[in-house]
């Protein structure tokens, strides 16, 4: 695409023709030619269905009455070339050409249909705030100054992908972040060479410190409460344009296992909550590899009756209990998906009726044991206790990766995996912080409020892990 830019002329048949032809002749291009003065016309351009005509028309009755009042209403005082004016009008606003004149001025008419605030559909929550993120960049900072009334929060915009241009904001809390990850947060998103960026994964897969990982370096979230809880620990967030999901970063592997619910609650209730999260999550990947493991290799760990009970209930059954595994870890997954993607009306019935059935119907066939149904069944619930961020569908990938170390190596497979994944983890970096903190590098005072959730009146400072300048959240004494 040529990047030579096209001056705007005093002639204004030329400037229509220019612009209808950078704008590829569209035919959603509205321009009239509007008369504001006895001897001065301007021709009014604004793409059909994005523009509020109304707002346009009163703010062009005002300017023939007072030219000192648009200006007000202005986002670009002034535009000079053709690009400028189409970009323009492309993000909605509309374009006013002035005959004789060598340049346009641009006005903030948009006006496109959005849904309104509600509550997060994939981060519900019994306590706390309810309002969540939409597809409005404008109401999304909204959002958050409303939440976080302060003078020292920063909103800086930026423009990604050339073809696209969307927009994007980086929020920080003066004082408190980290002007290194703040530099190179800026640094990440100005070398994006993409041309098109749609939603704010885009944005992730370019900045994340290791795009070959399926281990989560961004947080990905849509609770505004989420973000501000985030921004007040020196982290950073991005929201963009078109999405209800805002980047947080850095983030590390510990925080997958938090909810902002948590801090709702009475702190041994938040701290308990956190600790079945946990508990569920090492729970989801291991108890798969677990049985397999026990009835391949360790019969002797398994008291003697439950063993006979075991051994009775997979005599029927013509496959070994590696094989037992996959076939319904992957049956639960179809339905889980096949659940997600049908209309919520039928989608929890189809999921709850097709796993009873399917279930029945296999051990009643002898293709599966009732154990294995169990182990299934429960490995399944454990994950549903996560939150739903990429962390979930990595515990369920690794399932299958521990439950083949297990039928291999029995225990000792088990343990090689954990030994492999640990030594992993903290080998990954979130923006230079390491993903295992604060459990690798070793912190006991700041693990304490990840592990579990330590009361307000302790929690007097900042994690040290995302390097803020302020440390202290407590105000100090006159």
């Amino acid at each position: 695409m040529d990047d030579q830019k096209i001056l705007l002329t005093s002639d204004a048949s030329e400037n229509k023709r220019l612009l209808l032809e950078r704008m590829q002749a569209t035919d959603d291009l509205i321009m009239v030619h509007s008369a504001i003065e006895e001897n001065q016309s301007v021709t009014v351009c604004y793409i059909a269905g994005m523009t509020d005509t109304r707002k346009l028309d009163k703010l062009l009755h005002l300017y023939k009455q007072d030219k000192q009042l648009l200006p007000a209403f202005q986002l670009d005082a002034t535009v000079y070339t053709i690009e400028e004016c189409a970009d323009a009008l492309a993000a909605g606003m509309s374009v006013l050409l002035f005959d004789g004149r060598g340049y346009g001025q641009v006005i903030d008419t948009m006006d496109v249909q959005l849904r309104s605030v509600e509550e997060p559909a994939s981060e519900a929550t019994v306590k706390g705030p309810r309002s969540g993120f939409t597809e409005s960049l404008q109401n999304n900072l909204a959002l958050v100054r409303y939440h976080l009334a302060s003078p020292d929060l920063k909103a800086e915009f930026r423009k990604v992908g050339h073809l696209t241009k969307t927009n994007l904001i980086i929020l920080s809390l003066g004082g408190i972040t980290n002007p290194e990850i703040l530099r190179e947060v800026h640094q990440r998103i100005d070398e994006i060479p993409a041309a098109a960026i749609l939603e704010s994964d885009y944005v992730e897969e370019w900045i994340t410190d290791n795009r070959g990982t399926i281990f989560p370096l961004i947080e990905s979230t849509e609770r505004p409460d989420r973000v501000i809880g985030a921004l007040l620990d020196g982290r950073i967030a991005i929201l963009v344009q078109g999405t209800p999901f805002a980047l947080v970063l850095p983030f590390v592997f510990l925080q997958a296992f938090q909810v902002s619910e948590d801090y709702a609650w009475n702190y041994y209730i938040g701290s308990i909550m956190r600790l079945i999260r946990l508990f569920s999550g090492v729970i989801g990947m291991l108890l798969p590899a677990f049985y397999v493991a026990t009835v391949t290799f360790h019969h002797e760990l398994v008291p003697t009756t439950l063993l006979q009970s075991i051994a009775s209930a997979k005599e029927p059954v013509p496959f070994p209990a590696v094989v037992e595994s996959f076939m319904m870890m992957i049956a639960f997954e179809i339905m889980r998906e096949a659940g997600i993607r049908m209309p919520k009306q039928v989608g929890q019935a189809v999921s709850i009726v097709g796993a009873l059935i399917l279930g029945q119907a296999a051990v009643e066939a002898g293709i599966v044991s009732p154990i294995m149904v169990i182990v299934a069944a429960l490995t399944g619930i454990c994950t549903f206790t996560l939150p739903p961020t990429a962390i979930n569908y990595v515990i369920r990938i690794l399932q299958f990766g521990m439950t083949l170390l297990g039928s291999l190596l029995g225990y000792v497979g088990i343990m090689v995996g954990i030994i492999m994944l640990l030594t992993y983890l903290a080998s990954l970096r979130s923006f230079g912080i390491p993903y295992l903190g604060p459990l690798a590098p070793f912190r006991l005072d700041e693990l304490t409020d990840v592990v579990v959730r330590r009361p307000h009146s302790q929690n007097k400072l900042r994690p040290s892990l995302f390097r803020a300048i302020q440390r202290s959240r407590f105000r100090s004494k006159p």
